[in-house]
């Protein structure tokens, strides 16, 4: 696939071309004029030493530990709790009701468990 070019200057995609404080471009001199002084590229930063990848992301992960356990307390604030009486009065219903199925349930395993018993007794 044949590459796109804006004409002399080079390729219209891929890294743009450096351009000085002054706006001249930095690919060469062949933008500026015979007998201009050359201007003295800066020097590149020295290359920084990768710093261990593990203490950042424990520090990004103890941060949003924290962070979601202010949003649980806060969430807790707000929701709306019922008092004692309801409670107790709740927790006997859900009693009474386990109750009641048990007894159901066991009458039915009481009854089936006869009635396989003769049918199976030889």
């Amino acid at each position: 696939m044949a590459r796109v070019t804006d004409g002399a200057t080079g390729p219209a995609f891929g890294k743009p071309a450096r351009v000085s404080p002054s706006g001249l471009s930095s690919r060469g001199r062949g933008d500026q004029p015979a007998g201009a002084p050359v201007r003295a590229q800066p020097a590149r930063p020295a290359a920084r030493l990768a710093r261990p990848v593990l203490p950042r992301r424990a520090s990004l992960a103890v941060a949003a530990a924290v962070q979601f356990l202010k949003d649980v307390r806060a969430e807790m604030n707000r929701v709306a709790w019922p008092d004692r009486q309801t409670v107790v009065a709740s927790s006997l219903v859900v009693v009474f009701v386990l109750v009641v199925t048990a007894l159901y349930l066991a009458g039915w395993d009481v009854i089936l468990a006869e009635i396989f018993n003769r049918l199976l007794k030889p």
